[in-house]
């Protein structure tokens, strides 16, 4: 298929030159996020994200603090290694006054920012370190668009709602705006005390100030819809409970290296972030800005990397999707019995059907995923009573892998979408031009994708493997035997024998796509590639046309279709690349493991914070320089941040199986700029150990430091 026929693809995220280039402070709790300056502020001339969101709808898009009509100096803008507060450190610029003048950095405001779904709030203390008493307006603007966060991202509709009168009363300032889809969406801006005046979009305080006084000014915005009144108090100290949760409830790790300790700790405090309560427990959201939603790939992927250290947000995230599983045939959703869904969204545009993500289902490896998670699961905790209340969910998903999902009964999951709406493509690179053969046309659907090939092997397995432990001995025999057939037909269909290496898919026409991609790694990560060919395919990842000396890339820089700057041909994505190094460190290349994570930890120290975006470009390494951002990636990313949790797995070879009581270290393998590990409270089942490792000559040595339970630690080379 040729570009010329192929459809513009209507959910590219448009990059607003400005907001792109601007370094951004973000927080996240349940349905509401934030994306603001350094100053903490929404100005109004940036095109781009930022705002406060909440499901899906951004509840004010302006938002600016002004002193005496100016805008203030940025002294410092940091957040909390928690992720629950921001706090800015703002100065006068030069002032002349009514009273004066005022020297710049004369007046200082603590301006403290945090979020409590579904209010932002923001305290600010105006202080004054003049010699004499001296007068300043601190006004507040503000307004709202109530856009929906697929218009934010470039989509054009053809009508809006509209908005409403603003309302006024004794500091409180209410705007709204009624959607196509007939709810009325509602924010509240509460000042404390009251402004000396409320105008439209704004509020104004005239501060007279003696010399060391300080006034305080309370702002509190809050998003609500169909007249629900926002709450008149926030529990602060609550918001602090949670963002402390993982943390405090997850195996703990420590070690010799300062840097990446705190790497680790961020990607823990990231991943925190973006966990959401729902009925069925805590799910990992994709990402802020684009993500904030229920993914069914991203989330499964996230609570894989966070199980050997925090099980509970993998049974949270199986409840919900076996809760949303596929019950009937939708095209306009791409759903089908069986099926794990793709996205979920609650917005206008999703309630006025503009978007098929009500939820939509276009996602070829949620279902076999979700069938590893569960196996996954099963291993580190021996739960079978969760394996027993979700094992219809999992034989569902298997029959739709096994009946719709292969479309042509050749034995291979393939996509195509039936939606007007749908994805083109449905796999991690959903992209519309992800798939290509070698002389750049793209591949025609239905299109085998090579790893998804892989999940649903790993799938069969895992499932075999509960279906023994649930006493199902005739599914376990028959999953096994599926298996063992897909593992011998891919490695024969899928093979290029000139390239020693897999094809990155199979097109309509069974047509091999041979070109070099970083989708084989995923291959090596479930177990589908015999051993007398893992070691060429390892070495063809770590090629210089693959490895950019930060991680490997999605494509290989020789390729038709290869841009370095593109989202899915030639970038570089963190979670992609620690899912190649647990691949690796599976066919014990362990030196290459390390040499993946290595170039993933040297990038994260060039990232503010030390957190890894979803992607960033795939140019080569150069010296004394950092890896090239991209300038529309979601920051923090749930499996990016899980990126870390993974790298660490993979270097430790850590396996579990919880059913026979054993934790074991396969062939654990240290960096040289990481000697030694502790991990405390490492749980498998209903016990749970204290391990030190440490790097040496040939491999790491496992020391057992503390047990409680009856787990048996095991050390194979």
């Amino acid at each position: 298929m040729s570009d010329e026929h192929l459809p513009a693809d209507p959910y590219h995220i448009q990059a607003a030159s400005g907001a792109a280039a601007m370094p951004k402070l973000v927080l996240k709790h349940q349905e509401s996020f934030f994306v603001m300056d350094r100053a903490g502020d929404f100005p109004a001339h940036f095109e781009g994200e930022l705002g406060f969101y909440h499901e899906g709808t951004r509840h004010l898009r302006w938002l600016e603090l002004r002193l005496h009509g100016d805008r203030p100096l940025v002294l410092s803008a940091e957040a909390s290694p928690s992720n629950d507060r921001i706090l800015i450190g703002l100065a006068n610029s030069d002032l002349q006054t009514e009273t004066g003048a005022i020297p710049h950095n004369t007046i200082y405001v603590d301006r403290l920012i945090s979020l409590r779904a579904p209010h932002l709030l923001q305290a600010l203390t105006v202080s004054s370190y003049h010699d004499r008493l001296c007068e300043v307006t601190l006004e507040i603007i503000f307004a709202a668009d109530f856009r929906d966060v697929f218009e934010i991202r470039g989509m054009h509709r053809a009508q809006r709602g509209e908005m409403l009168p603003e309302q006024r009363d004794d500091g409180r300032v209410r705007l709204s705006y009624r959607g196509l889809d007939d709810i009325v969406r509602y924010t509240d801006v509460r000042f404390e005390p009251p402004p000396m005046l409320v105008a439209s979009n704004r509020a104004l305080y005239r501060l007279t100030l003696a010399p060391n006084a300080a006034q305080r000014i309370d702002v509190t915005v809050s998003a609500s819809a169909h007249d629900e009144p926002p709450s008149a108090t926030i529990a602060a100290r609550g918001l602090r409970a949670s963002a402390y949760g993982l943390a405090a409830e997850s195996a703990r790790v420590r070690t010799d290296n300062e840097s990446f300790s705190t790497f680790f700790e961020q990607s823990l405090a990231d991943v925190q972030m973006l966990l959401t309560e729902t009925p069925e427990g805590d799910v990992p959201y994709a990402g802020v800005p684009w993500y904030v939603a229920p993914f069914g790939r991203d989330s499964i992927i996230t609570a894989l990397q966070l199980l050997p250290y925090h099980a509970a947000v993998a049974a949270g995230t199986l409840r919900f999707l076996a809760a949303r599983q596929g019950r009937v045939r939708d095209d306009f959703k791409d759903e089908e019995p069986g099926k794990i869904l793709h996205e979920y969204r609650r917005g206008e545009m999703a309630n006025c059907r503009e978007i098929p993500f009500i939820p939509y289902y276009g996602t070829i490896d949620a279902t076999p995923l979700f069938v590893m998670l569960l196996a996954e699961y099963v291993r580190w905790t021996g739960d079978l009573r969760l394996a027993r209340e979700l094992w219809p969910a999992a034989q569902a998903a298997l029959a739709w892998m096994r009946e719709r999902g292969d479309r042509d009964g050749d034995g291979y999951l393939e996509y195509l979408t039936n939606s007007e709406l749908g994805l083109v493509n449905q796999g991690w690179k959903d992209s519309e031009d992800s798939v290509s053969h070698a002389n750049g046309l793209l591949a025609g659907p239905p299109i085998a994708l090579v790893e998804v090939q892989g999940y649903a092997y790993a799938a069969r397995t895992g499932a075999a493997e509960v279906a023994l432990a649930l006493g199902d001995t005739a599914s376990a025999a028959s999953l096994r035997r599926e298996a063992e057939e897909l593992f011998e037909r891919f490695n024969r269909d899928f093979w290029l024998p000139n390239e020693s290496f897999y094809a990155l898919a199979l097109d309509g026409d069974k047509r091999p796509c041979e070109v070099i991609a970083s989708n084989v790694a995923h291959c090596l990560w479930t177990g589908i590639v015999p051993e007398d060919r893992a070691a060429v395919v390892a070495k063809r990842l770590l090629a210089e046309d693959m490895f950019s000396g930060w991680g490997i890339r999605t494509l290989s820089a020789r390729e038709r279709r290869y841009n370095p700057m593109s989202y899915h041909n030639g970038s570089v994505w963190p979670h992609d690349n620690a899912i190649a190094a647990a691949g690796l460190r599976r066919y014990r290349f362990g030196a290459l493991a390390l040499s993946v994570a290595s170039g993933l930890f040297d990038a994260s120290r060039h990232f503010e914070r030390s957190r890894l975006p979803e992607l960033f470009c795939g140019f080569t390494r150069r010296t004394g320089h950092g890896p090239i951002s991209y300038p529309v990636a979601c920051s923090p990313q749930a499996w990016a941040a899980g990126s870390a949790l993974q790298l660490l797995t993979a270097m430790l070879g850590l396996e579990a199986d919880a059913l026979a009581g054993r934790l074991t270290f396969v062939s654990p393998q240290l960096p040289p700029w990481l000697h030694d590990v502790e991990l405390y409270d490492v749980r498998v089942g209903s016990s749970s150990l204290d391990v030190a490792v440490s790097r040496g000559r040939d491999g790491a040595s496992v020391e057992l430091i503390g047990r409680r339970g009856n787990v048996e630690l095991i050390v194979r080379r």
